[in-house]
This record gives structure tokens, sequence and C-alpha cells, in this order.
């Protein structure tokens, strides 16, 4: 797992040279996700999490780069986030479940694909796909009233490698501004070994809805013919 961790920042560290070197569109955005531990194993082999608690929605913020690509119908793209997840969960005593609650806060860069399905002037109707890499920056989980401090106990896997995907749309006011709206699921890698509890696995599973503006550093004319 190192062996890929490793290839990951080395191929994430030469895709942002590559992106900052010739970004031709700055974005910002910001929205609410909703996040749970999905197909979760305990070391006994069992799923023994209580999924039916309310999901909680949660705030995040992301900024990055884009780079046209191949006539503004595909873009390279490259940006940074800070994410709050509340996951409202429990587990299985006998035939009770007991409440668990985890409150985490990541930071992560991720870089992917932008498609222009539909690419009017105007109106854009895309589809996105993106790999992160994420940093727990604090964390902590509530049972019976107690709080525990995930990360400076060591309780807690620090770190994710999640593939994203998703649809977005776009709307381009001027020549200098669009805005958008999107839509993103996004799956964690499945590691073992790495929590609390040996042979304890998960994929961390978040659900995401967004809105941001687009700003272009180059002219429109400059965009359309910047692409390799």
């Amino acid at each position: 797992m190192l062996y890929k961790q490793v290839t990951y920042s080395f191929l994430m560290f030469f895709t942002i040279l590559s992106t900052v070197a010739k970004a031709q569109q700055l974005y910002i955005e910001s929205g609410v996700e909703s996040a749970f531990f999905k197909d979760y194993v305990n070391n006994r082999g069992e799923n023994s999490l209580d999924l039916s608690y309310p999901k909680s929605q949660e705030f995040f913020i992301e900024s990055g780069l884009r780079l046209n690509i191949y006539k503004e119908r595909l873009k390279l793209n490259l940006g940074g986030s800070y994410n709050t997840y509340k996951i409202n969960t429990g587990f299985f005593s006998g035939e009770s479940s007991i409440p668990l609650t985890y409150n985490l806060t990541y930071v992560s860069i991720k870089s992917g694909f932008i498609f222009n399905i539909i690419n009017e002037p105007r109106f854009k109707f895309q589809a996105h796909t993106h790999l992160s890499y994420d940093w727990l920056y604090k964390g902590t989980s509530t049972f019976r009233g107690v709080v525990n401090d995930l990360y400076n106990d060591n309780t807690y896997d620090k770190t994710l490698i999640r593939f994203h995907k998703g649809l977005s749309v776009e709307y381009n006011i001027s020549n200098k501004i669009a805005t958008y709206i999107s839509y993103n699921i996004t799956d964690s890698f499945r590691e073992k070994n790495k929590d609390s509890n040996i042979e304890e696995s998960y994929v961390f599973h978040t659900n995401a809805i967004s809105m941001g503006m687009i700003f272009n550093i180059l002219s429109r004319r400059e965009i359309c013919y910047g692409g390799f």
C-alpha cells in the first residue's frame, strides 16, 4: 500500500506542476455533503454497523485550476478542498443499536478530468471523474457521552485515497465568468489493517452537491486555441 501511495503522490506532484504552468481557468465552489462507512467489516468478518441513522449534511469548500486539453470539451482539473463530516451511526449489541457519532475534518488535493457531453457556447452538461488524496486534520468520536480524540490518540486512519465521479451543469455568464451546479459521489479505496482494530475495513462514501464560479484567466479566444 505504501508503494501505491508514493506512486500516487509522485503523479499528483507532476500534475500540479503541469496544471499550474498552463492553467486557463480558476474556480471556487462550496456545498454540502453527507458521509457514511460503506461495506464495513469488523475483525470477525461481520458488518456490525447500523446505517439507519439520519445522514448529516456538512459544509465543504474547494478551489483550483483548470487546463483546456481538447477544444474546451475535455479539461484537466486540479483542486484542493476543506471538508467536514458528521457521521451518525451505531453498532449492534445483541438486538440493540448503540449510537456512535464521528466528527471528521479533512484537507485534500485532487486531480482529474471534466468532459463536456453538451458543449454549447453558453450551456454545458458535464461528466467528471477525479482521484483525491485526503488527510485527516482533526477527528473525534462520541460514544455514550464520552468524546474520543481520534487524531491525537492515533485510533483512526489519517489518510484516504478516493475516487470521485459525478455530473455538473455550467452556464457562461460572460467571456470571463461562468457558474455551475455539481453533483458528486465518492468512494475511498478499501484499506485493511490501518485502523484501530486489526482486519477492520470499510469504504468511506460521500454524496455532495455544490455551486461554484469559474473565472477565465485568459480570454475565450486564447482558451479555445490553448489546448494540446
